[in-house]
């Protein structure tokens, strides 16, 4: 981070002592990101090589962080207060009818992310569903289908580190994807922002090194701003990113930092407070953003449950007239208790083994979203709560608030059958009729890691969870090498608004997680809702004038449809507009082939290809279109002769190589140049000439690890190679 505005930012704790009255707190501190560079597309990146099966006992386990010697430590057991029982416990399951996915399919295996635990972050666009885990970024089509990936964080970010805790979002009022993880190394976050609405093309990149490191950082969209809070042990824990500046790619975009007054932390679990994520694009200009909190009464200097809620008010234009609340508000929840374990001895038993794996206690779940109604707007929170005997259930809570009332509880419950199973690592979101969803993993001695959901109408019986629990997947593994889990799942919303979609961690074999990505409504969503969801045709290669386009349409809605036009375009120009006179169930999907050929015959161009549906009674507009990025490799009579040269990059040492060009004549001088995924260039120089040989000795040892380009360069002719530097 830029820390140049710091002291004028301490000078504004005093300069404004008189603007800021004593209900707020100004910011501890200003600063700027810097911008690293642009991606190249990622469906160009390469694919990581999987761990071979015997590998993965020895994965790599991303750490959190904790500081047991900061003030207000929570013991290592239940504290002094007696446990009572829990008030609001939901005991039996709910009587509606059982509810279904619409999709069902695997994210990303131990083999692939290569870490532990998984860390599961999903976000869904209007054609798209992007997955990250530790430490691998994942795309697909809204049926499973994979556009791209698996791709490690630290290639697609350019960023050259792996570390993890990624965090994926959509932000639909600006149509792009943002991805980030951390960077250890300067105690960074790393930010990926979408160039265009395809999330499997370029990105910006976005570098913010803080005063400490910012372990299990939390992100949410904000018309103003996106806002994180982080377990941090030094400095200020809330943050808020100038949006605008990010979505325009600006160099140095300004990042505001707060304490938040009056919290009681509790340091065996790590620090989640949770920005409010606003759903959907209906917002009240002005409307401040909020920060929750759990306060426990387990907790020394806590002596009631409830939740803390902090306002943040952000101006970029003067930063130093942002302001947090100085006074939280406290809203006194039913009694709770939100400690199971110390961290490091797991909560959650299993089968067939004595290891324990890991709840994540003490923490507000991420995320927490908010949606604006007509007369109120409504938040959900959840998190763990001990139910008797160190079995977690679920404890949500609605909020709501309106023009003229503060925050205040609207309903809660703790989600907690009555089987002897526990319930944990919770999700929760509000679609646009109000009716809340909400996905979990269950867990116990008789059951493995398993995906569980539930939810409830908008006028059900208030704390209840009335539709019976649902199966995402069943577990049928264990986990032997470590307690550690999750440590989040994310359950995120379709710009349909009708739709949820959500991820998490089960286990499959011994020591072998996966996550799993589900969609499924609790109404009965639109009627009239088809749209293209990928390409069969064309593929990279060498094309010719006359190329068939063959497309995949899905029937989202309930309807069935049929004698529906669909458009084909080439870049941007129509080309054809024809019928599919086929009938489509509800749910189903069917290819569909243009009678009109297209014209891809340039060599080494690269062409955008959209496919649209235009059904009039189509009630759902933005998954009608889907665009592919195709790619002529055929090579003009030189570049073909220049490129079937013999070239030859070989590890000399650790990041040293002989570069070696064996052409069929003489090209004259050749130059190199070795680039990063950002494009930027991290070594050039000339080859020696030899006539029909060219070579050069190829340092790298200044370069981190990871993925590269050598390009070689006549000033005519051009030829390009990857390499991995290790």
């Amino acid at each position: 981070m830029n820390f140049k505005n710091i002291l004028s930012a301490v000078a504004l704790l005093f300069c404004t002592t008189a603007i800021f009255a004593q209900d707020t707190n100004p910011p501890t501190v200003i600063a700027h990101g810097q911008f690293i560079g642009k991606t190249i597309p990622l469906r160009d990146m390469p694919t990581i090589s999987e761990l071979k099966e015997e590998g993965f006992e020895n994965v790599r386990e991303i750490k959190q962080r904790f500081d047991p010697t900061q003030p207000g430590v929570v013991p290592g057991t239940k504290g002094s207060i007696d446990q009572v029982p829990d008030p609001v416990i939901q005991t039996e399951q709910g009587t509606r009818n059982l509810l279904t996915t619409i999709q069902n399919f695997d994210g990303a295996t131990v083999q692939e992310g290569q870490a532990i635990p998984p860390d599961p972050s999903g976000a869904v666009g209007p054609n798209h569903y992007v997955h990250a885990v530790n430490l691998v970024v994942k795309i697909f089509d809204k049926t499973g289908g994979l556009l791209a990936g698996p791709t490690f964080l630290g290639t697609f970010l350019g960023s050259g580190n792996n570390n993890g805790d990624p965090i994926v979002m959509y932000d639909e009022m600006a149509d792009r994807f943002f991805v980030s993880q951390f960077r250890v190394s300067n105690n960074a976050l790393i930010i990926g922002i979408s160039d265009t609405p395809d999330p499997t093309g370029s990105y910006n990149v976005y570098e913010y090194p803080l005063d400490a490191f910012p372990d299990y950082p939390h992100y949410a969209i904000w018309p103003d701003g996106y806002y994180l809070t982080a377990n941090k042990f030094n400095g200020n824990t809330t943050y808020v990113l100038d949006r605008q500046a990010l979505l325009n790619g600006d160099p140095n975009p300004a990042i505001v930092g707060f304490n938040l007054p009056g919290v009681v932390r509790n340091p065996f679990a790590v620090f989640s407070p949770e920005p409010a994520n606003l759903l959907g694009t209906d917002f009240d200009p002005g409307t401040p953003g909020y920060i929750v909190y759990l306060q426990d009464n387990q907790w020394p200097g806590v002596t009631f449950d409830h939740l803390k809620i902090w306002e943040i008010d952000v101006d970029f234009a003067t930063p130093g007239n942002s302001t947090i609340s100085a006074t939280p508000l406290e809203l006194p929840t039913a009694d709770f208790d939100s400690f199971l374990r110390a961290f490091g001895q797991g909560d959650i038993k299993q089968p067939n083994t004595t290891n324990r794996y890991d709840a994540i206690s003490g923490i507000i779940s991420y995320a927490a979203n908010y949606r604006k109604f007509t007369d109120h707007n409504s938040w959900i929170i959840t998190f763990n709560t001990d139910i008797g005997g160190l079995t977690p259930g679920v404890r949500w809570i609605e909020l709501r608030n309106d023009s003229t009332n503060d925050w205040e509880i609207y309903q809660e419950g703790t989600y907690a059958p009555d089987d002897g199973e526990g319930r944990f690592l919770s999700s929760a979101a509000i679609d646009i009729d109000g009716n809340i969803a909400m996905g979990y993993n269950l867990g116990s001695e008789n059951t493995s890691a398993s995906i569980k959901f539930t939810g409830r109408f908008d006028g059900d019986d208030l704390g209840v969870m009335t539709f019976p629990e649902s199966t995402i997947i069943n577990g049928t593994g264990r986990q032997t090498n470590t307690n550690r889990f999750g440590d989040y799942s994310h359950l995120t919303m379709d710009p349909d608004g009708l739709t949820f979609w959500y991820t998490s961690e089960y286990f499959v074999g011994v020591n072998q997680w996966r996550t799993r990505i589900a969609s499924f409504r609790l109404n009965n969503g639109l009627d009239a809702d088809v749209g293209v969801f990928n390409f069969n045709s064309p593929q990279d290669g060498d094309l010719g004038t006359a190329e068939t386009v063959s497309v995949k349409i899905y029937n989202f809605g309930n309807d069935p449809q049929s004698n529906f036009d669909v458009e084909l375009r080439v870049d941007g120009n129509l080309v054809a507009t024809e019928t599919f006179t086929g009938t489509l169930q509800p749910f189903e999907e069917a290819d569909f082939v243009f009678a009109q050929t297209v014209d891809l015959s340039t060599p080494q161009q690269t062409y955008e290809i959209e496919a649209r549906t235009t059904l009039t009674t189509d009630e759902n507009n933005p998954n009608n279109a889907f665009t592919v990025f195709v790619d002529n490799t055929i090579l003009s009579t030189n570049d073909a002769e220049f490129n079937a040269g013999e070239f030859l990059i070989l590890p000399v040492s650790s990041k040293t190589y002989d570069l070696i060009f064996t052409t069929t004549r003489d090209f004259g001088d050749v130059n190199y140049n070795v680039y990063n995924t950002l494009g930027q260039t991290v070594a050039s120089g000339m080859l020696e000439n030899k006539g029909n040989e060219y070579v050069t000795k190829l340092d790298l040892s200044a370069a981190p690890a990871g993925v590269f380009f050598v390009t070689l360069n006549s000033g005519e002719y051009q030829a390009t190679k990857r390499i991995i530097n290790k």
